[in-house]
This record gives structure tokens, sequence and C-alpha cells, in this order.
């Protein structure tokens, strides 16, 4: 905290005195990247975790000393909302029921700010209640210029997190810390994922920003395995998504009953298969993707991620192009 008010001290007495303009681009730090707040004592547990919090202060200060030095990254993204080594308060702006126990929420920096959030695509954050509950969820969205974001939470029968957040309204106030994890997919000509249930979230934001990218022309194919129809998240954006050149998105549906009248309800050109992703499926996957340079990117629960690395792995797909994206992956910063 001595380092973060020293600082502001520093850069507004640069200014009183016409050492620095107005316009000089270190003035944004003043406001938007100032340098990272030391965790307290407590805020470490003592276990002897692999990467405790001051290590996560210690690569901060060097990430921000860095942009210090070289300019950062742009005036819109605001660094001073959002911190790996402390919480921060953002509010409940929307809560939206996507199926029976999955819900959209919407979260915006408190007081309201514009700019945009430093969190990429596939990166997660932790969101902790009042009750000091905390879990990590991956941005699904990311709003342009309100420092929101959305993530998507699956209610879980005696769930103490998702409980005491259903119990929570409009405007009410929980607290955020991050980002962590995240992919680099730069270099590669293709793109695989599979999705389970409410892990498309990782790959929905993903898929989106790279086709709002006129120049992109890597391969993206998603894998997406729900138990119903009714069940397929965000049905609509993945509609939208397949009908780009550069994009599939095949739905796999493993415990609809009535199929036949399951399929009555299919939206033109829709790609779904009756059953789980099965090892025929990988194996065809596969094999599409031959002299490809290809990443290949899982999300789902514990059993469906382990399921499709050991099949992917099985089939000799190098274990350093696939990711599992289980909120352990590790962490890099937005560029």
């Amino acid at each position: 905290m001595i380092i973060r008010i020293s600082w502001r001290i520093h850069c507004l007495r640069l200014l009183e005195t016409r050492h620095l303009s107005s316009t000089h681009p270190l003035l944004r730090y003043i406001m938007y990247d100032p340098p990272p707040e030391r965790p307290s004592e407590s805020d470490c547990c003592g276990n002897g975790c692999a990467e405790c919090v001051f290590d996560v202060y210690d690569r901060e200060c060097a990430r921000w000393r860095h942009r210090l030095r070289t300019g950062g990254e742009g005036d819109r993204l605001r660094r001073d909302l959002l911190s790996a080594t402390k919480h921060k308060p953002y509010r409940i702006v929307s809560t939206v029921a996507l199926a029976d126990d999955v819900r959209a929420y919407t979260f915006a920096a408190t007081p309201t700010a514009n700019g945009r959030l430093p969190i990429a695509y596939t990166q997660h954050v932790h969101i902790r209640l009042t009750d000091s509950l905390s879990r990590p969820y991956t941005p699904v969205t990311l709003g342009d210029d309100d420092c929101s974001f959305d993530v998507l939470v699956k209610a879980y029968p005696g769930g103490r997190f998702t409980g005491r957040l259903s119990e929570m309204t409009v405007d009410d106030v929980v607290t955020v810390r991050g980002p962590f994890g995240g992919v680099r997919y730069d270099g590669y000509d293709s793109i695989v994922m599979f999705g389970g249930g409410t892990g498309v979230a990782a790959f929905v934001g993903l898929i989106g920003s790279m086709l709002d990218d006129d120049k992109c022309e890597t391969l993206l194919r998603l894998h997406y395995s729900c138990k119903t129809l009714d069940g397929v998240l965000m049905r609509k954006e993945l509609a939208g998504y397949a009908a780009y050149w550069n994009c599939a998105v095949h739905l796999y549906l493993t415990r609809e009953h009535d199929w036949s009248q399951c399929s009555k309800s299919f939206w033109y050109n829709e790609n779904i298969t009756e059953g789980r992703i099965s090892q025929d499926c990988i194996a065809k996957i596969i094999d599409e993707q031959q002299n490809l340079r290809t990443l290949w990117l899982i999300c789902g629960n514990d059993e469906f991620n382990q399921y499709v690395f050991n099949s992917l792995v099985n089939y000799n797909i190098k274990r350093d192009n696939i990711q599992s994206l289980n909120n352990t992956t590790k962490d890099f910063e937005v560029s």
C-alpha cells in the first residue's frame, strides 16, 4: 500500500510542478495501472502451496515494471479494477436462467467504471461471497467498455457456494480476484475443443473473439457434449458461429430419451449426434486434422477431461499440444 500511495503522490507532484504534462502516458498509471498490492500475512494459508500468493505478487510486480517500461497495452485496460493478489468488489448486474440448473451471471466493477478488464478468454477468476466461500469461473463474455464479465454457474444439490449465490440479488456485491491460467493459441492451423456441460463457457468467448478478427484463418472445431437438447447452453450463439467458413460445431446428446421427437427441434444445419463422444468419434476427428498444427483443448468435469485426454494420448497426440482447462492451467499475462 505504501508503494501505491507514494507512486501516485510522486506522479501528481510531477504534474503539479509541470515536470509531467497532462497528456503524458505515465499519467494513466495513476488511475488505471497502479503497482500491485502486496498481500497481507493473513492472505497466505501457510500450507506451502506450489504457488504462494506472495509468489503471485512478485510475478505481478515484475509484469508491472515491464509495462511501465514498454507503455502497456492501451488506455482502456483497467488493471486497477482486477488484481491477482487482492479481491476487488463487483456487483451483480443481472442473472438469467439458461437451464433448470444453470444461470448466467453478469458482474461489473463497483463503483461503475469505463474500460476493459485485463482478462483473456480461457482465463478464470475467483469469485468470493461475503462469507468467504470462493469458486473459480471462466468468463464466457467480457464487456467492451463497462468493466463487466459474464459467467455460467451450475447449481449443485446441497452446493454451499451456488446455494448462497442463488440467494443474492441484483446489486449485491461479491469480490473477485484474478485473472489466472489461460491458453496460448498463436501459431496453430487448427483448434479442436471438447466441451462438456458448462465447460463450453471456456470456448464460447474464445471462438467469438477469434471470429471477430477478419484476419483469422485458424480452423475452429467445437465438440460439445450435453445430456439433452434443452440443456445445450448458448445454442443461438453456437449456431451463429457455425455459419462461419472456418468454424464447425458438433453437438452430442447423451440422455435424450425420445430421439425422433427431439430431432424435430433441430435447427437448420445443426450437426447433432445421439450418444457420447465415442472413441470412434475421436479417431475420426483426429484423422480430419492430419497435416495440420492442431491445439487440443478440453473443458468439462474431471471424468470428461480425463476420458478425452487419455483418448487423444492413446491416438498418439503429443501431450504438449493438449490443454485441459480445469482452472489450474499455467498463468500468463494478457497481451
